[in-house]
């Protein structure tokens, strides 16, 4: 239990969890998950203005004075007149959302133009082992008042960004500009604060220098884990499509580190990505995921996800952080894993739910195909790194 308290980590990569969650929204109709506002539109403008009109029309007929008095003509009715009874055009209707089992109807996709959103993520991860909390909080102004699939979601917001765990903790914001459905850019700063607990932080003098998990944990037990802070910013690009059922996405990110690292060190153990970093430099990383998203049928609009994704992460080192006699390469990237992707989307229905809507738990086991130590160095193959998730999100106001 000492062992695997000490050893306790963030998680690997979890950058494209929510943007896993962004595709899921599509398959029943909805706005990206992590726009959650635009996801919660309950504007129904179609009917109103045609029940307007027709009203209008009515009240501008003139009387017929010579013809014989006809039968005045019962007004429709205003609601359903029983389960197959259809609603006259103008009528005050609920969203398709609240009409149980219709799957068929999806509300407009644009949302409110000024909300108040979240996103919660919780991602235990093994191997290395670890836990991470993150939450996006803030304002999201729409920037479209046009219901086409192509701009759904699109969105530009402020984001409040905190990241918590045992080890770890992050306080930033993140900057968000969403164009379209299809691409998403954000910037987020972050100040970063090491604990001291466990075994991090651990700093090196070279890339070349041993960080395996045997390395680790010996520091671990000499007590040369120490704490620090400095500052994270973090560039992301997100490029997705949907055809049909079948899903691509694909998220680029720039990480820049500036670590007060001890003594003479250059580099450090980055617990978060699993990978030996410059204290003062940059990183690159991509997550690419094929899915197949399947709606099921029912009120809840439940959705299964299975698919594939592949994670490659190269961190870039500068000539002056090199020993003297080392050799000027990069001994730790790029790294590579590749593994499934299943999940299951519980309800997602944002009329109904606004405040909390599309719980999703995401199992992502992935193969380390190339590492420095977890390919039979230090850890065998065969064992994953496994990442779970729980994400949720919601709207917590909303103004047209």
């Amino acid at each position: 239990m000492t062992t695997l308290l000490r050893r306790l980590s963030l998680p690997y990569v979890t950058f494209g969890l929510t943007t896993l969650l962004s595709l899921t929204a599509s398959a029943s109709g909805g706005a990206p998950a992590d726009a959650p506002a635009d996801e919660d539109s309950d504007e129904v403008d179609a009917p109103a203005d045609a029940g307007a009109l027709a009203a209008s029309d009515e009240k501008s007929a003139p009387p017929e004075d010579d013809a014989v008095p006809e039968p005045k003509l019962q007004p429709e009715p205003t609601e359903a007149e029983g389960p197959a009874g259809a609603p006259t055009e103008g009528a005050d209707q609920p969203p398709p959302d609240e009409v149980e089992g219709s799957q068929s109807q999806s509300p407009s996709g644009i949302g409110d133009k000024h909300s108040l959103v979240y996103t919660s993520l919780l991602a235990p991860r093994i191997n290395p082992l670890g836990l991470e909390e993150r939450l996006w909080l803030g304002y999201q102004y729409r920037l479209y008042n046009k219901d086409k699939a192509i701009l759904n979601g699109s969105n530009i917001g402020i984001m409040f960004r905190p990241i918590v765990s045992p080890a770890i903790a992050l306080i930033g914001a993140t900057f968000q500009f969403q164009p379209a459905a299809v691409f998403r850019f954000r910037a987020s700063y972050s100040f970063v604060q090491w604990f001291g607990t466990f075994q991090y932080m651990q700093s090196y003098k070279s890339p070349h220098d041993d960080y395996s998990e045997t390395r680790l944990g010996a520091q671990a037990d000499a007590g040369e884990n120490y704490v620090t802070n400095g500052h994270q910013v973090e560039l992301e690009a997100l490029v997705q499509a949907k055809v049909k059922n079948l899903a691509i996405r694909s998220a680029t990110f720039a990480i820049y580190n500036h670590y007060d690292l001890r003594g003479e060190d250059d580099v450090f153990y980055a617990v978060r990505y699993d990978i030996l970093a410059p204290g003062q430099g940059w990183m690159l990383s991509n997550d690419s995921d094929v899915l197949w998203l399947q709606p099921l049928k029912g009120p809840r609009n439940a959705t299964f996800i299975a698919g594939a994704r592949a994670s490659t992460l190269m961190p870039f080192f500068k000539e002056e952080v090199y020993e003297e006699g080392d050799e000027i390469d990069n001994p730790v990237g790029p790294q590579f894993r590749l593994g499934p992707v299943l999940g299951y989307t519980f309800f997602d229905r944002p009329q109904r739910n606004p405040r909390f809507n599309k719980p999703t738990l995401l199992v992502i086991p992935g193969w380390n195909i190339k590492h420095r130590w977890r390919t039979g160095r230090d850890v065998n193959t065969a064992f994953p790194t496994v990442v779970l998730a729980f994400v949720f999100s919601g709207k917590l106001w909303g103004k047209d």
